[in-house]
């Protein structure tokens, strides 16, 4: 896994065109009076070929891969039958991407449950999905508010024990932990004239 706000760990990709040779496929256009239900296969190459390369850089959701091959040019239907294509080969999987990114999420930026839902929701990742991921990891905000308690304190040391207790606790909601989280980490601690 890479370290960072990247996201999972990228693996190398290598992905089946599904159309024509590669040099076949560069420079092609859907062929006149293709098929309505289908991408052409020249079409369906580009953009196998176009999602093997974003693939490369990191994992993507599959709404996140298919949102990209649109802006990249590529007309929807095109877009959906790669990524659908992808889905049968393994290659893209949204059950896997949101384990990947609630595990270095949590590992690496100390984020809420909420929070990592809130992520994987705006990357396209089905909420139930998003949810089975967050309880199959084991995530524990308590544990999650403690550690990023834990890294901010000695950049507070200098501030007086209200003002680190105030700072904490915004710092801890503005993170996405619960009030009664963030209350019982300042607690835990702090000592009692930081609580206010």
């Amino acid at each position: 896994m890479r370290g960072g706000a990247g996201g999972p760990s990228p693996r190398a990709v290598t992905v089946p065109e599904g159309g024509p040779s590669g040099a076949q496929a560069q420079g092609t256009k859907p062929a006149e009076g293709a098929a309505r239900g289908s991408p052409s296969p020249a079409a369906l190459a580009e953009a196998m070929a176009r999602a093997g390369r974003l693939l490369a850089g990191r994992p993507r959701s599959e709404a996140e891969l298919r949102d990209r091959l649109v802006r990249a040019g590529l007309d929807q239907r095109t877009a959906a039958a790669a990524v659908e294509r992808l889905r049968t080969l393994h290659l893209v999987d949204d059950e896997e991407f949101a384990r990947q990114w609630i595990e270095e999420r949590a590992r690496t930026r100390a984020r809420s449950g909420a929070a990592l839902l809130a992520e994987l929701e705006a990357k396209g990742v089905a909420r139930s999905v998003a949810e089975a991921a967050l309880l199959s990891s084991g995530v524990d905000d308590e544990a999650q508010a403690r550690l990023v308690a834990e890294w901010a304190l000695p950049r507070l040391a200098r501030h007086a024990p209200e003002v680190q207790g105030r700072r904490l606790h915004q710092l801890l909601l503005r993170r996405g932990f619960d009030p009664a989280v963030t209350e019982g980490v300042v607690r835990a601690l702090l000592p009692p004239e930081g609580w206010d």
